[in-house]
């Protein structure tokens, strides 16, 4: 974009996350066991589209009491063993 004038206005202070309900993005493409009111299964497979996968704090319906770093940790690991173990070897939609 190349702009001829750089300026950086207001000095950075210290950001508070406490007036806001949550610092981190939840919804989009929420787990369930029904393709009808979700978007991916409990294997984070999107229904439908048995080869796509989404992992992410996206897959809560809603922001925890927490950050949700470890819960997404967690969940991408069970999706990855899901893959390793169920899918590459016999591909398709899980129940």
């Amino acid at each position: 974009m190349n702009p001829s004038i750089k300026q950086v206005s207001n000095t950075i202070t210290d950001f508070s996350s406490v007036p806001y309900q949550s610092t981190h993005i939840n919804g989009g493409t929420v787990m369930g066991d029904d393709p009808n009111t979700s978007v991916v299964n409990k294997f984070c497979q999107v229904w439908g589209t048995p080869n796509l996968f989404v992992v992410g704090a996206s897959n809560f319906p809603q922001r925890g009491s927490y950050n949700p770093t470890g819960t997404v940790g967690a969940l991408a690991y069970h999706t990855v063993d899901a893959i390793v173990s169920h899918y590459l070897p016999n591909p398709g939609m899980r129940a």
